[in-house]
């Protein structure tokens, strides 16, 4: 979650009253198809869902901005995506209601925007959210003048005053009115915004840090993590309560470079809180988004990519580091999830799973006694109803609806049911097998977004990679190199990476985010598989932009800013948008310069390029005094911080049969190791020069430049590594 931000200027002129000569009328919503608009035409789950609204929405385009200005109209931009749960909520009260659909029509631009295929427009929008309200979130309204440029911004609004907001009808009144007759002061408004969405970015980068030294630097970023830590419930902060899967893993590399063994346990506690909560699936696998209580009891339902992919990659470390059976059983049963219920048709997983079926919220994944009952042998029911905490008249708000979720062990539930633990597990497995097979059969699933979006599945990629070194099994390796193939074929056209695939239309060309992810999953790929060209062009004249090497540098040459280290979300050429977005902060997903930051030190050390290290250090540096005053909010920075912090390790493996060597040494969680193998001659890279020896299997440790003698089996170099 984004820190909060202050605006340096009052917006009470705009927002001071919102009373609505408009009346909407909800008994006049209409039938799906009584009305089409210009979004049928889109491949958008989320915009083809509003296609069918009184509302004339168009997709977010120069021609729907040039008729705002040919019209002198304000633009209403409604940002949202297909499973939000509130999103839907607004479309049922207010963009099918007849009546609202006329005020929006006659007095605005109105357009839609899928964030997940737009997360350019959705940054500027929710800036300048943020900065009109200290808060942000979907579905987002932002007001615009012709030009694109924001006067006013909130979330959702119901039909009615109500929950402490104003109506939607008034605000709509209020932002119609304020342009026609308060013309300077909306302009002027609209000017301060544009500075503060401006400037916000870089004045995160003249926050200087306290610390003297790295070692105080760490401490105290550190500290404030533990801080923030719900030690009785796991996870961090209060209600509602996200995974926060970035600062966990910060936790968890520090505790292993540092033998700060709590940190390693707080990492693997908030991670087993989770598996124990309702936030996990416990019959089909997968964790939801968040949880609305602050004990992970009850999920927010949606599932989203990119929650599972990190979660995944978290767990993975964990087990290299804590064996535990239930990281085994949450990797395996989450990626059996991906592989049933998100994989595509033409390959690639995804976006998401709705929070609704049949037009309620969890009604999938909830169960009543009664139901339970009638699926289940008096043996097992009185085994699950006592492991899932399951009571007849509900163990939630919704009347005799349960979730399940895991409020003791399976050990102490046995012996309270007079059974041993062996004989428990077989029915409790037997139990959850024939619950998810009524469930998956018999029961209407929620809606899917199924674009295949290029970030999130490279993520997805780095996750199943760390589950193959965690668990040694060649499914997962196979999982990753595949995911590698079909975002190639389907998202590389033409030398040009697209951010996503919907229905068979390509979407904008790629992001910032997209390309830093893709870097860290090439690199990945090349850590399990040892195949340089991941990482690296396979030949001088190799432009393609398939390798980690040629896409760091794509990124640096398209999106880097003029005055800074850092680089926009987008190339700021022939931009339509009124100010180029720099975004910084590590929330839900990684950004895309702390992504890029990581990649370039990481290359830095396999190529021995100083134009890499030094653009990585400069971003390092840039960010080091937020990254020390709020940590939670720059997870994926302050992991790459710590690692190259780190001493410089490495482990070369050169001669016949390298691959496989260096493939044992894969399983230990050691963060500050490069690994790199080749089983012929590599001249070009400075760390295989003169180490190949005809015929010879060779191992090569060093550490800080300094290197020990070469050895030639998996146990003297498992020794030197060890010292």
């Amino acid at each position: 979650m984004s820190a909060k931000r202050e605006l340096p200027f009052k917006t009470s002129t705009l927002s001071q009253s919102f009373s609505s000569p408009f009346t909407p009328n909800n008994s006049s919503a209409i039938s799906p198809h009584k009305y089409t608009n210009a979004l049928i035409h889109e491949s958008s789950p989320y915009l083809l869902q509003h296609a069918h609204n009184p509302v004339n929405w168009e997709p977010w385009s120069e021609k729907a901005l040039a008729r705002a200005k040919a019209e002198n109209k304000p633009i209403i931009v409604s940002i949202g995506y297909s499973t939000c749960h509130w999103c839907h909520v607004m479309e049922r009260e207010s963009f099918e209601d007849e009546a609202t659909a006329a005020v929006m029509n006659e007095h605005f631009v109105c357009i839609k925007v899928d964030r997940e295929e737009r997360p350019d427009v959705d940054r500027i929008y929710m800036e300048a959210c943020q900065a009109i309200s200290g808060g942000g979130g979907w579905p987002l309204n932002a007001f615009l003048l012709p030009d694109g440029r924001p006067y006013y911004a909130g979330t959702y609004y119901p039909p009615v005053a109500k929950y402490n907001r104003p109506s939607w009808t008034g605000v709509l009144a209020q932002m119609s009115k304020v342009f026609h007759e308060d013309r300077n002061t909306v302009e002027e408004q609209a000017n301060r915004l544009i500075e503060n969405i401006r400037g916000g970015g870089t004045r995160l980068l003249k926050i200087e840090p306290t610390a003297e030294n790295h070692t105080a630097w760490r401490e105290t970023l550190t500290e404030k993590l533990r801080a923030n830590y719900d030690l009785r419930r796991g996870g961090f902060g209060g209600a509602p309560k996200f995974p926060m899967s970035q600062s966990l893993e910060v936790l968890l590399a520090n505790g292993v470079l540092y033998q700060e063994f709590n940190d390693q346990h707080l990492a693997a506690h908030g991670v087993l809180a989770m598996l124990d909560g309702g936030i996990y699936d416990h019959l089909g696998g997968g964790f939801s988004r968040y949880t609305v209580d602050a004990e992970w009891r009850v999920p927010h339902f949606e599932k989203m990519l990119y929650d599972n992919a990190l979660l995944l990659r978290l767990m993975a470390k964990l087990q290299m580091v804590l064996p535990n059976q239930r990281f085994l059983e949450g990797i395996a049963e989450t990626t059996a999830w991906l592989q049933r219920e998100m994989l595509l048709p033409g390959g690639g997983y995804r976006a998401a799973l709705d929070a609704d079926s049949e037009g309620v919220e969890g009604k999938y994944y909830i169960w009543d006694y009664e139901e339970l009952a009638g699926l289940l042998p008096a043996d097992q029911l009185e085994l699950v109803v006592a492991f899932f905490g399951v009571t007849e008249a509900g163990n939630w708000e919704e009347e005799n609806s349960n979730i399940l979720y895991r409020p003791d062990t399976l050990a102490a539930v046995a012996a309270s049911l007079d059974l041993s633990t062996e004989i428990a597990t077989v029915k409790l497995a037997e139990a959850k097998k024939t619950l998810h097979e009524y469930q998956f059969k018999n029961r209407v699933h929620p809606g899917a977004d199924d674009k295949l979006i290029l970030q999130w599945n490279a993520l997805l990629i780095s996750g199943w990679s760390w589950c193959y070194r965690a668990t040694g099994d060649e499914k997962y390796r196979e999982l990753t190199t595949g995911l590698w193939q079909t975002l190639t074929e389907q998202l590389y056209v033409k030398g040009q990476w697209h951010r996503n695939l919907t229905n068979g239309d390509l979407g904008a060309p790629a992001f910032l985010d997209d390309y830093a992810a893709l870097a860290e999953a090439a690199i990945d790929l090349h850590d399990i598989t040892f195949e340089l060209d991941y990482a690296i062009p396979a030949s001088a004249g190799d432009a393609s932009l398939t390798n980690a090497a040629a896409i760091v540098d794509y990124i640096l040459a398209t999106f880097s800013m003029p005055e800074g280290p850092m680089c926009y979300l987008r190339g700021t050429e022939d931009s339509e948008l009124p100010v180029a977005s720099l975004d910084l902060f590590d929330n839900a997903l990684p950004s895309g310069n702390s992504q890029l930051a990581h990649s370039l030190l990481r290359l830095s050390h396999l190529t021995g390029k100083d134009h890499y290290l030094t653009r990585g250090e400069e971003m390092l540096a840039a960010m080091s005094g937020s990254l020390e005053r709020y940590p939670s909010s720059f997870g994926g920075w302050a992991h790459a911080a710590l690692l190259h912090a780190a001493p410089v390790r490495e482990l070369v493996v050169a001669g016949p049969g390298a691959r496989a060597a260096a493939g044992q040494f894969l399983s230990r969680y050691r963060p500050e190791l490069l690994i790199v193998a080749s089983p012929e001659a590599r001249e070009d890279l400075s760390l295989l020069q003169n180490r190949y020896l005809p015929g010879e299997l060779r191992f090569y440790v060093c550490e800080n430049q300094s290197c020990q003698l070469p050895v030639g089996t998996v146990t003297e170099a498992e020794d030197q590594l060890d010292r």
